[in-house]
């Protein structure tokens, strides 16, 4: 058999032509919603015919709830292991906020299919959101399992994880979310817009550290606030 029609070429081939219709389908339904987005369009943006399209997904209403597995595979593969490897809770708190901030700017179409589907009830995406957090590997239920365990050990103070989760995925994304009126206010989120996002990355961390240290500690990463 010649190399090129191998069963594994085939597979990969495979598993190409499908990326490229989920990332399109991201894109399209992110932009029209589920309601108003066309298979026609979504084949035409990943560059193949209908026809394939619907070999692969044979319904809208399919291919709508595959992406919402597809984002949050998207989202856990990005963070990788760097997590798991950190040594500490203030060092896993600035990671999980600086790869946050990266895969949200990096995938703003994820954001406004999350958006859009949440305001409009979320039936699809919070069953598999929930699914997500029963996986030990799951960031954001690795942030909530490490923050018990550090607020066990006396390393930060007790808090309310799950309301602690919030905020910080909150903080991280809202930027984005008016990302306009932002640049209207302050020149160089507009002007410098990566500049700005690192040093929201580090305000974010330095703030949210400051406000889970232990009564009278403080963060050895953390600069000292202005008088």
């Amino acid at each position: 058999m010649p190399e090129s029609d191998t069963p594994q070429k085939t597979l990969d081939a495979e598993r190409d032509t499908e990326e490229k219709i989920l990332e399109a389908a991201l894109q399209i339904f992110s932009m029209k919603g589920k309601d108003g987005a066309r298979m026609h369009e979504i084949a035409d943006l990943a560059g193949i015919n209908k026809a394939l399209l619907h070999y692969y997904f044979r319904t809208k209403d399919g291919l709508y709830d595959k992406v919402f597995e597809y984002v949050i595979s998207k989202l856990v593969r990005s963070f990788g292991s760097s997590l798991q490897d950190a040594p500490d809770f203030e060092t896993l708190l600035r990671t999980f906020i600086s790869n946050y901030i990266d895969f949200v700017n990096g995938n703003l179409a994820v954001v406004r299919l999350m958006v859009t589907e949440h305001l409009a009830g979320g039936e699809r995406a919070t069953p598999r959101i929930m699914s997500m957090m029963q996986s030990a590997n799951a960031p954001l239920r690795l942030f909530v399992d490490r923050l018990r365990e550090a607020a066990s050990r006396g390393e930060i103070r007790h808090v309310d994880p799950y309301q602690t989760l919030i905020t910080v995925v909150s903080s991280c994304v809202f930027f984005f979310l008016v990302y306009p009126t932002v640049g209207a206010l302050v020149p160089l989120a507009r002007e410098q817009r990566d500049q700005f996002i690192e040093e929201r990355k580090q305000h974010l961390s330095d703030m949210l550290m400051r406000s889970l240290q232990p009564d009278g500690e403080s963060s050895t990463h953390m600069p000292p606030v202005d008088p």
